[in-house]
């Protein structure tokens, strides 16, 4: 071969390697683009669900700081029900309580039904939600869940929280949404679960709290009201109590002869008879009136918004119907004193107890078993 043909097929080799060189290269360089393309999409994923997660927990810790400043257990669920509604965008929220269990012994008739469904003892492990705490649901016309209502047929996805021991759960939180894919079977439920320990104790504690605060309020013999409960009000004026603008009567009665009577009873049967009389008056009265135990057998009822005829009435019928109780030998009378206070009058409350009682003394010093009125103010 010629020397010049030589020289031309060199470079053209040559030209066909730097061009492979830099296919290669391209390549190379489009891979490393490709793969810091894939890598900050990745870092901005991981970014935004960090930024999801921070303000998840961001709104789970003032859910919390809420519910824990919850004063009892109806404010804990307004407060629960509300803030879940409001800041994590739901479609549903709504209580299921069972009925027998601690929940069922709350005042909680401000929610309405659409917050707040009560089911009956063993609901809860029949439907089979007994076996952990957390369930995400998808719904469908296939697949739903048996406690839902006409009303919630707009609903896609469903969030069951358990709540309580799992040997023993005492209701269901359920939190619904439009979006499927909300509540997928197939997310993590690790936040719920959290929701679902805080919401769960911060119930159990609030009942606990309430009934200890209303047993210390309470007589442990007769279920009336104590001194300890009166004490708070006894220097209020009656409209700090009852509202302005308000009557009040007053009726103070005790138990005549008591001693005498419980003389010939054991102890057990002198406590019977408070516990009696105790409950006939309470037939008497009205549901709204208030009854306290001021010590041994005496009592003192306030009736708020009655008339003093209304008032004299009422307390006739005590008298009556104490006196017409025959369980024991000796005969049952009380003495009730009747005092009044005008809506315009605004009396101190320890001045109409005041009142009431020496009236209930003029009672006992006329024979007893019946009902004197206090002088009322001009």
């Amino acid at each position: 071969m010629a020397h010049s043909d030589r020289r031309e097929c060199e470079t053209m080799s040559k030209q066909g390697n730097d061009n492979v060189d830099d296919a290669f290269t391209a390549r190379r360089m489009q891979k490393l683009l490709d793969e810091n393309r894939d890598l900050k999409q990745y870092v901005a994923e991981i970014m935004k669900r960090l930024q999801e997660n921070d303000a998840l927990f961001s709104k789970l810790f003032e859910l919390e700081s809420l519910v824990l400043a919850a004063t009892d257990a109806e404010d804990l669920c307004f407060t629960l029900l509300r803030h879940l509604r409001s800041s994590f965008d739901l479609d549903m929220v709504r209580l299921w309580f069972d009925r027998s269990s601690f929940m069922g012994q709350c005042q909680l008739s401000g929610l309405s039904e659409q917050d707040l469904v009560w089911v009956e003892k063993g609901e809860i492990e029949k439907v089979g939600l007994a076996s952990r705490h957390v369930w995400l649901l998808r719904l469908d016309k296939e697949r739903n869940f048996p406690w839902l209502e006409a009303r919630d047929s707009h609903l896609s996805s469903l969030a069951l929280l358990v709540l309580g021991d799992l040997s023993r759960p005492f209701g269901v939180l359920a939190l619904g949404s439009l979006d499927a894919g909300r509540f997928a079977p197939d997310q993590s439920g690790d936040f719920l679960q959290h929701l679902t320990q805080i919401i769960g104790l911060t119930l159990e504690n609030a009942i606990v709290r309430e009934r200890l605060a209303r047993l210390s309020l309470t007589d442990s013999l007769t279920g009336t009201h104590n001194r300890r409960f009166f004490q708070p009000h006894s220097h209020q004026p009656l409209s700090q109590w009852f509202g302005r603008d308000t009557q009040v009567a007053c009726l103070y009665f005790d138990i005549d002869d008591f001693k005498v009577v419980t003389d010939s009873l054991d102890s057990t049967e002198g406590d019977e008879l408070l516990v009696h009389i105790s409950q006939v008056v309470q037939q008497c009265i009205r549901e709204q009136d208030v009854m306290i135990r001021m010590d041994g057998h005496a009592f003192t009822l306030f009736l708020q918004g009655c008339s003093i005829d209304k008032a004299e009435e009422i307390a006739n019928r005590m008298v009556k119907a104490c006196a017409s109780i025959d369980r024991y030998d000796e005969r049952i009378g009380i003495s009730v004193g009747l005092a009044f206070s005008a809506a315009d009058a605004d009396k101190v409350v320890k001045v109409l107890v005041s009142e009431a009682d020496q009236a209930m003394y003029v009672a006992k010093a006329l024979g007893g078993s019946r009902v004197e009125i206090a002088a009322v103010d001009a």
